[in-house]
């Protein structure tokens, strides 16, 4: 035993003598990992053992020609890892050390993965170092590994050679392994976290967010733009983002051209077939003046938009309510006027002027007092009375007997189904003016008729406070270009029409207290009719 020994040396050997252990006889591992366990701690270590691994490759290169052997243990010395030479690895296991295997100095004497683990430091036992002779013709040094940060220890690298190759710099050399592992593990450990506050920030926003690297690939793709694009964050992570339809061409420029986009207005449609309207905002990511990606974020301004919208609305409204005023005051007293002789004159002129009055002239000033009647309805509140009406007695009596006779003389077949929840219930409503917008439903199904018989299905439904009055033909249906401007004041497809009747229902409806919504295909229309119930007030 030489001077020279560390103390811890010297008492590791003292055990081993005081355990009743001999020298002469090899010391081999007595408890092992099962394979379970096993497995499950190297899943455990994948991270730490790949960084390991990386570092313990470079130590082999720089050390070719010498047979070494690199083990590594986790922090209660059970082997993980072995690799490097192959003779000494078969050697080795002869002594029955494999993976899995516990070296602890009870159970294999005095060796460098339990002391390095002990003592907290880099250790070497050189030959005689070791306490069983079968170990002096090894070199073995050994170091602990931790994370830096909290100082919690991970394990053991050790490396093991014959003696003839020893070496003291082999100690220097393994404790810069170490110290490179720890730092590459500490700094993992922050990317970490650093990954999961990104993620929470991320995930968090409220607004959509996309970034990409320098390719246009997807890197971050959060829930707000899984909304936006109706798609999974995992089936977009590592597409690229050029094939967006969307906002493929607005990365290009980006990642590009280096440009900054902002307040971009896009207008999507959710799965749930709801409008939602973004401002985009896009910019280059710049690492040492080189773009290496770009980060896109939308801002959700829907509500903001409606606001607007419906701004715009009543501000068109206003506008036309004073034109109304100003063609009600300046046209129909003439018309009225040029009406009453042309009835007057009648009598004086012979038979085919006075057909021409009586069926063309008067008829056609009736029309445009019409139109002025209609214009003046979209602005002006109602002035008639509402009244509690039941909704099955409005149906059937009122609205049903009107339409089923227009239906036997236009030949269509009419379906009136008042769904049992809503039998008994009431709406406070005009009942003049709520006819008149089932009417003119009805006679826009009876223009969009097609080459089949016409069908009108009219049928309720409760949902929470509301009535909802479905009103479905099975006609030529609206193409989806002009279904959003159907209720717009003067939009017509019809040569004669005057683009007013769908803007009249809306107003009445909205008079009402409920909205009015279109939908429409190929095989038909469907309008839906939005009420609130009747609540009687007790108190």
């Amino acid at each position: 035993m030489s001077e020279e020994e560390p103390y811890y040396i010297i008492q590791s050997k003292k055990m081993c003598k005081y355990s009743g252990m001999d020298p002469d006889v090899i010391a081999k591992p007595k408890r092992f990992m099962t394979k379970i366990e096993l497995d499950l701690k190297r899943r455990a270590y994948c991270e730490i053992l790949s960084v390991v691994s990386y570092f313990s490759t470079k130590l082999l290169d720089s050390l070719q020609g010498t047979p070494i052997l690199i083990c590594v243990s986790d922090s209660n010395g059970y082997l993980l890892d072995m690799v490097g030479d192959d003779t000494i690895k078969s050697t080795v296991e002869k002594f029955g050390i494999t993976l899995g295997s516990l070296f602890s100095q009870e159970d294999t004497g005095t060796n460098v993965i339990s002391l390095a683990l002990q003592q907290g430091h880099p250790v070497q036992l050189i030959g005689k170092d070791h306490y069983h002779k079968f170990l002096y013709e090894i070199a073995c040094y050994g170091a602990p590994f931790h994370y830096r940060d909290d100082n919690n220890m991970l394990g053991s690298v050790s490396i093991m050679m014959p003696v003839y190759f020893q070496n003291p710099l082999l100690l220097t050399m393994l404790s810069q392994v170490v110290d490179s592992i720890e730092r590459e593990l500490l700094l993992r450990k922050q990317n970490r976290k650093l990954n999961i506050l990104n993620q929470i920030m991320i995930s968090r926003s409220k607004n959509g967010i996309v970034i990409t690297d320098e390719k246009g690939m997807i890197h971050e793709f959060n829930d707000f733009a899984e909304q936006i694009f109706n798609a999974r964050r995992s089936d977009e992570i590592g597409k690229t983002i050029y094939h967006s339809r969307l906002i493929g061409d607005y990365f290009k420029r980006v990642i590009e051209d280096e440009k900054r986009l902002e307040n971009v207005e896009l207008k999507i449609t959710n799965k749930n077939g709801n409008l939602i309207v973004c401002l985009f905002d896009a910019q280059p990511i710049y690492e040492d003046e080189k773009v290496v990606g770009a980060f896109g974020q939308f801002r959700d301004i829907t509500d903001r938009y409606l606001v607007d919208e419906k701004m715009k609305e009543s501000e068109k409204q206003a506008l036309a309510g004073q034109i109304a005023a100003g063609i009600a005051h300046e046209i129909r007293n003439p018309l009225t006027t040029v009406r009453g002789y042309l009835q007057f004159l009648a009598s004086d002129v012979d038979d085919n002027i006075s057909h021409i009055f009586s069926s063309l002239l008067i008829p056609e000033i009736d029309r445009a007092n019409n139109i002025i009647s209609d214009f003046l309805r979209i602005t002006k509140p109602s002035d008639n009375e509402f009244k509690v009406i039941q909704i099955q007695k409005f149906l059937l009596d009122y609205l049903g007997g009107f339409l089923k006779s227009e239906s036997l003389l236009h030949n269509v077949d009419l379906y009136i189904d008042i769904h049992p929840d809503t039998k008994q219930l009431s709406i406070l409503c005009n009942r003049a003016e709520l006819l008149q917008v089932f009417i003119n439903l009805y006679q826009n199904s009876l223009q969009a008729k097609g080459n089949h018989p016409l069908k009108i299905n009219l049928n309720t439904r409760l949902v929470n406070s509301d009535v909802h009055f479905i009103f479905r033909d099975n006609g030529r249906g609206i193409d989806s270009s002009i279904l959003t401007h159907i209720f717009d004041p003067f939009f017509s497809t019809k040569d004669t029409g005057t683009g007013l009747g769908l803007s009249v229902s809306r107003k009445i409806v909205e008079n009402h207290r409920g909205t009015i919504l279109a939908s429409s295909h190929e095989n038909g229309t469907e309008f839906t009719i939005v009420l609130p119930l009747y609540q009687p007030n007790y108190s």
